[in-house]
């Protein structure tokens, strides 16, 4: 503390540089004369200086009626020895900057002052207790933890009360150090009257059917001995007019880091619970009584009304019986009727499939065979008129012959008496013959053609395909199964011109007849589906807008043929 103190001072010097707190002596003037360097680092800022500066500068709110030589009585108690107890306030650093300290004042006599002055820094030769010397604690860590202390508590004791629970605090000896509103509320104490008193005799005394409930058997008490946390439920507690309570109650331990302090004691109030478990039993044996009522009234009801529809059943079952028993009669008729129907149709379809097979087919092809000969006319005897309309008729009655082959054919797989034959075959052969067949049923040079069919490998019938091509070839032509041309639905000049399309789409082929009519000609056009059906495709129509005639699509699936085959690479021809 002073530059070149003695042997022994230097030795104080260091024992007050080694206290924890801060050391300021003070002169009669209220002068700081001198401090311990704890003082230095807690009030000196850099390029200042504490020796020499006042001490209510340092410490506004200290009472300076305490300073030595002050004509003022001070109003602090000191002890016999003029020390003040510890006072906490408001310290000033020498740069102006605040901080919490706990100040201890002591005058010093004249013997003490030499051992903490030796060379009498104060000044002057005083004698009696000329200096004062403050020992000032900082506090600024110490405030923010008893701030934080005082608001952990505050915010305990808010949940206390707060919570619905019972909470009982005791000591190791099982007396009541804590009690919060809840708990004094459920047992009907005031909380002041439970501190200290022995908690297992005042509300564990007893169980539940009023036998004595000994201290050492209780949860608490092993909890007080082993440090066990306990969970009882329906526990019961005794209140203070002596009424039992049951409660949910838990036991745990209070530890002061290894050592066991006390335990703390919570319970729920099961009362509310058990009130409302017996309201709701109450309730549940009321509407089951209900229910039963209702379930008998029901029942007698249901009885009732069985009995009414049992009856009614019984007259509608007679009555619907009857009215089967006459349908049956009636539909037994029917069936009468319809076989005789069918067997006189299947009679007349057998007697017309004669006809058109034996009976006209074989003179149809003597009378085309004879107008053949008499057509090639090989001694030039006829006109030339009466040769032409020999050809005429000729093919008039080759058209008919072939008419009726194909209806035959289609009659026949119709009703499952023949079965397409399928084989792999090239889509562009099927479709020329398909052309060839439509000109026959045409006639020569009454349609111009437009075909474009590549070269599809699918597996079809062959002759029964080119068959339905021919005859919807024939259909959109507009030449109906005698051989006439139909009247157009547009005045005017009509396009001749017959379009034939094949493409592959996907596993399919698709086949496009658009032509100068509708169709629709009832002896084509079941011709042309019952064969496209018969090979699992379809035949659909579109109307082709701003012309008179339509567009069928015939689709067939390809089976085992390749589809569209690549055409074979053409070889060149040596150069001579």
């Amino acid at each position: 503390m002073s530059s070149r103190p003695s042997r022994g001072a230097a030795r104080l010097a260091a024992i007050l540089d080694a206290l924890p707190d801060a050391l300021v002596l003070v002169n009669t003037n209220g002068t700081v004369v001198n401090a311990n360097s704890i003082a230095l680092e807690a009030f000196e800022a850099p390029g200042t200086a504490l020796v020499g500066r006042g001490l209510l500068d340092l410490l506004p709110e200290f009472d300076s009626r305490l300073i030595p030589g002050s004509m003022r009585s001070p109003d602090t108690v000191t002890d016999e020895r003029g020390r003040t107890k510890p006072t906490r306030m408001v310290a000033r650093r020498t740069d102006g900057s605040d901080f919490p300290v706990e100040v201890t004042s002591a005058n010093l006599a004249d013997s003490a002052r030499d051992a903490v002055d030796p060379y009498g820094t104060g000044g002057g030769n005083y004698s009696g207790s000329e200096l004062l010397m403050l020992v000032v604690r900082d506090l600024s860590g110490t405030v923010d933890t008893e701030a934080e202390l005082a608001r952990s508590q505050r915010q305990t004791e808010m949940i206390l009360r707060a919570a619905a629970e019972g909470v009982v605090g005791t000591d190791t000896d099982g007396r009541i150090v804590l009690v919060n509103p809840a708990a004094a509320q459920i047992l009907g104490f005031r909380a002041s009257d439970l501190g200290g008193q022995e908690l297992h005799p005042l509300v564990l005394h007893s169980r539940a059917d009023g036998e004595p409930f000994a201290y050492e058997d209780s949860p608490l008490a092993d909890t007080l001995r082993s440090g066990r946390k306990h969970r009882v439920r329906g526990q019961v507690l005794w209140d203070r007019k002596g009424e039992k309570v049951p409660v949910d109650m838990t036991t745990a331990p209070v530890r002061d880091g290894e050592q066991l302090v006390g335990a703390v004691l919570t319970f729920t109030d099961r009362r509310p619970y058990d009130k409302l478990v017996t309201e709701h039993a109450e309730e549940i044996a009321r509407r089951d009584e209900a229910a039963e009522r209702e379930r008998e009234e029901r029942a007698a009801e249901l009885e009732r009304v069985r009995e009414e529809l049992s009856a009614e059943l019984a007259a509608v079952h007679e009555q619907q019986a009857e009215e089967l028993s006459a349908e049956r009669e009636r539909g037994a008729a029917f069936a009468e009727r319809e076989k005789d129907r069918y067997e006189e149709l299947a009679a007349r379809h057998s007697q017309l499939l004669a006809v058109l097979g034996q009976s006209l087919r074989g003179p149809l092809d003597e009378l085309r065979r004879e107008l053949g000969q008499l057509a090639a006319d090989d001694a030039g005897q006829l006109w030339p008129e009466a040769n032409q309309v020999l050809h005429h008729l000729s093919a008039g009655y080759s058209r008919i012959t072939t008419l009726v082959d194909n209806v035959l054919a289609y009659q026949l797989l119709d009703e499952g008496g023949e079965q397409l034959a399928r084989t792999p075959v090239l889509l562009d052969a099927v479709v020329a013959a398909g052309v060839d067949g439509a000109v026959e049923l045409i006639g020569p040079g009454r349609v111009q053609f437009a075909v474009h069919a590549p070269p599809i490998e699918a597996e079809v019938d062959a002759g029964r395909l080119a068959t339905a091509l021919a005859h919807l070839i024939a259909d959109v032509a507009g030449i109906d199964a005698t051989g006439n041309a139909r009247v157009p639905a547009v005045a005017g000049y009509v396009d001749s011109t017959v379009v034939v399309a094949a493409a592959q789409r996907g596993e399919s082929v698709r086949i496009e007849v658009r032509g100068p009519y509708a169709g629709g000609d009832p002896v084509h056009e079941p011709i042309v589906r019952g064969i496209v059906r018969a090979h699992g495709g379809v035949l659909q129509t579109h109307e082709m807008p701003g012309m008179g005639g339509s567009a069928y699509v015939l689709e067939v699936p390809i089976g085992s043929g390749a589809g569209v085959v690549a055409p074979a690479p053409v070889e060149p021809t040596p150069e001579p």
